[in-house]
């Protein structure tokens, strides 16, 4: 039950805090679908960057002190496909103009322009073992949470998707309407088969009481029944099968179905072995790993077996099929020798070696198209003879159209068999018979997740012309890369793990691109920054060059670096970072002085806390010799004092600027000091001393205009506040120098906007900062959430 907050008047000291959020303040910078988390930011350096969330933050404070509410993140789009970064594509679709990816999100691109729209899952949900977060059945799609791979659209536009955390089937409905046996609601989504467990309990009976093992993909076939691969599950002993999900009553596959229930057609249960060709394929094992199923014009089922090598298909009807004389019921093999390996182009595609298959597709001439994961190339087994993707093809002979293996250049826009694909995972073709193939990546190269087409004649496609045989990417930035110094920042590829970006006071933002071991800068007009010549709207690297820590004492850019994660800007305009990877606390000077007790010059790096041992020592003592272990999020308070996150302590530590008392702790300047924690991973301590509480994984931290210290408190699922003062602070009644919680209920989900912030459901916050208004933002896992101070 909600109860209601009175709102309590006071009077708020005037506190600049410069605020940018992901995709609210700063909506051109930070690609549509990147994660929307709140950052770290220099206390006393405000600037206009200030003013979107200003303006939003003065809105949410007409709401009762404690409420929380949504004010960026969800769903991505509509915008340019190309221009959304797409995390993990996993799977892609074709219907009706539509190509439809498997984004853990499933996404939806236009043919004709190239606009991407989300479909379906308003936040990507977390694949952690055990995780049971609420995934939004029966509400609208853009609120639930999923981790889709596969997807598919049947004939009334409803969009199916294969989630693999939740082990579900589930629906998106098109319109309001009884399909599958229930009502539903335009926009809404269901759940159609899978009761959540791991298992193979449930063949025969309803599909939504069955247990499923890791649902990859599905498709429908022509009486509408819905086909699932569901790949097992090794560690659980649960082997890969092929199930339907009956759309009417009937007999299908030589089996009399139920409508509504679910029924095993292919794969032994128990069977974590590759085998079984030419009889029943119920008896057949397909180990534990199969990717997309496809019917073809006859009706037969053809999988992409990625265990066995293979690709095999289940007859629907006993006749002569790719060239074999089949039964129905029995399962063959039709390509891949069984062997993994790059073999056989230009020959019989059965004695060709294939390396886990996961992608197929059958092309308008019943062509098998294979996107052959494991040798990072797609490959096309003709049915008939012909010419096809400009090559001449014979029956039964396996070809390359796409693909040149990982150490290609990537190509684009150029001949598709010298274009580099990573792990194509899912493959499509489009009404125009384009072969649209999805890049998982599996950071091997991490900026190679892209959907990208084949086309198979000249025209324009997807926004974009295009010419026939050669390779286009049409969804996906880019974005996980690094690239693009002195050019336009809107261009750039930028690993941003954290996105704990800063403003200084001439408005230039600065991002900790933590894989790429560098910090960059994206200056608001041109000229001069940290040793650097910028122009506006330009991006420049300003420190970092290679990975591990040296150069102290040297200039930033020729520092060597370990995942620099936290930023803030200090009341004399240096730079402080939390070079997380190396435990250290490191500032670039901006001047020329005396800084944190060392003399610096300007553009000059220097480490100021941390002895590079990851472990937990010092405090009380020289900041330089104490151990820190992975500090990720810093701020500066009002008298100078760095604050860091030091993560894997599972506490909250300071480096003092002066002597003095701060946090109720007698203080030496230069030494540090635990603020906040025990060092015992866990959740204890609410109301009691702020030093003797548990955290677990606090990850960001920021000072308020009252100078209380917020904690993300991320494996709690909380944001939590230590009070500099006695008083009543985001609806919580406080006592100086105790800690408190001020949101989040310790349950991982999406729940409780317009209610109290401590009754609500947060999901690992990862960034807290407040604006001058006292508004507390939180980045919740691709959202951005607020609690009104």
């Amino acid at each position: 039950m909600n109860l209601p907050i009175r709102a309590r008047s006071r009077t708020r000291r005037r506190w600049a805090v410069a605020v940018v959020v992901g995709g609210l303040a700063l909506a051109a910078l930070v690609p549509v679908g990147a994660p929307a988390q709140a950052v770290v930011h220099a206390e006393g350096h405000a600037t206009s960057r200030t003013s979107a969330a200003s303006r939003t933050a003065a809105v949410a404070t007409t709401s009762a002190a404690g409420t929380i509410t949504t004010v960026a993140g969800g769903p991505g789009g509509p915008a340019p496909a190309t221009r959304v970064a797409i995390w993990f594509p996993c799977g892609v679709g074709y219907r009706a103009g539509y190509l439809y990816v498997g984004d853990q999100l499933v996404q939806r691109v236009s043919q004709a322009t190239g606009e991407l729209v989300t479909v379906a899952g308003g936040v990507r949900r977390p694949a952690l073992p055990g995780d049971r977060a609420p995934l939004g059945d029966g509400g609208p799609a853009a609120d639930a949470a999923t981790s889709a791979c596969g997807s598919a659209v049947d004939a009334h536009g409803n969009v199916l998707l294969a989630d693999t955390t939740g082990r579900e089937v589930r629906v998106v409905a098109a319109r309001a309407g009884t399909f599958y046996g229930q009502a539903m609601r335009a926009g809404h989504i269901y759940r159609l088969a899978g009761n959540g467990r791991v298992g193979t309990s449930g063949d025969g009976g309803p599909a939504a009481q069955a247990a499923l093992g890791d649902p990859i993909a599905v498709a429908t076939d022509s009486h509408g029944n819905v086909i699932v691969a569901d790949a097992g599950v090794a560690g659980q002993r649960v082997a890969a099968r092929v199930q339907v999900v009956a759309a009417s009553s009937g007999t299908f596959y030589g089996m009399a179905m139920t409508a509504g229930h679910i029924y095993r057609v292919a794969g032994e249960t128990a069977n974590l072995r590759v085998g079984g060709d030419g009889g029943p394929a119920t008896a057949a094992g397909l180990g534990a790993s199969i990717g997309q199923v496809q019917p073809d014009a006859h009706g037969n089922l053809v999988l992409a077996d990625a265990a066995a090598g293979e690709v095999r298909v289940v007859a629907a009807s006993s006749g002569t099929f790719y060239g074999q004389r089949m039964t129905a019921g029995h399962i063959y093999r039709v390509a891949g020798d069984g062997h993994r390996g790059f073999s056989g182009d230009g020959g019989p595609a059965t004695r060709a070696s294939l390396a886990g298959p996961l992608g197929l597709a059958l092309d308008g001439a019943g062509n098998l198209v294979i996107a052959d994961s494991g040798n990072d190339r797609l490959r096309v087994a003709a049915v008939t003879s012909g010419t096809f993707y400009q090559q001449k093809m014979t029956a039964g002979d396996i070809y390359l159209v796409a693909g040149c293996g990982a150490r290609c250049g990537l190509g684009e826009g150029g001949p598709a068999p010298k274009g580099r694909l990573i792990d194509p995972d899912g493959v499509a073709v489009d009404g125009a018979g384009n072969l649209a193939v999805s890049e998982f990546g599996a950071g091997r190269i991490s900026n190679d997740r892209r959907v990208r087409a084949v086309a198979v004649r000249t025209g324009e496609f997807y926004g974009r012309p295009m010419t026939a045989g050669h390779i286009y990417t049409v969804a996906g930035d880019g974005s996980r890369g690094y690239s693009g110094d002195g050019g336009p920042a809107t261009a750039a590829m930028i690993e941003s793990t954290s996105d704990r970006m800063v403003t200084d006071s001439a408005g230039n933002l600065l991002i900790p691109a933590g894989q790429n071991n560098k910090v960059r800068v994206v200056p608001a007009a041109s000229g001069t920054y940290y040793g650097v010549k910028m122009t506006a709207g330009r991006i420049y690297t300003v420190a970092g060059d290679g990975f591990g820590y040296s150069g102290n004492g040297g200039l930033a850019t020729r520092a060597g670096m370990n995942f620099p994660d936290g930023l803030a800007i200090d009341s004399h305009g240096n730079l402080v970072l939390a070079d997380g990877g190396d435990n250290r606390i490191r500032v670039i000077a901006v001047r020329t002085g005396t800084f944190y007790g060392q003399r610096m010059t300007a553009d000059h790096i220097y480490t100021v806390a941390g002895d590079g041992d990851g472990r937990f020592a010092g405090d009380g003592g020289p900041a330089l010799r104490a151990a820190l272990h992975v500090p990720g999020g810093l701020a500066v308070d009002g008298h100078g004092n760095i604050v860091s996150a030091d993560e894997d302590n599972d506490r909250v530590r300071v480096v003092a600027a002066s002597s003095g008392t701060f946090y109720g702790r007698r203080m030496i300047a230069e030494h540090i000091y635990t603020v906040a924690g025990d060092g015992h991973r866990g959740y204890s301590g609410d109301g009691g001393p702020a030093a003797q509480a548990a955290l677990s994984s606090p990850t960001d931290v920021t000072v308020d205009g009252h100078g209380n210290l917020l904690i993300a408190d991320q494996g709690n699922d909380r944001v939590r506040v230590v009070a500099a003062v006695s008083g009543t602070f985001y609806g919580v009644r406080m006592t100086a120098g105790n800690i408190y919680t001020v949101a989040g209920d310790g349950r991982a989900g999406f729940s409780g906007d317009g209610g109290p912030a401590t009754a609500a459901m947060l999901a690992s916050p990862t960034g807290v900062t407040v604006n001058r208004q006292g508004t507390l933002f939180v980045g919740d896992y691709f959202r951005i959430r607020t609690v009104v101070g």
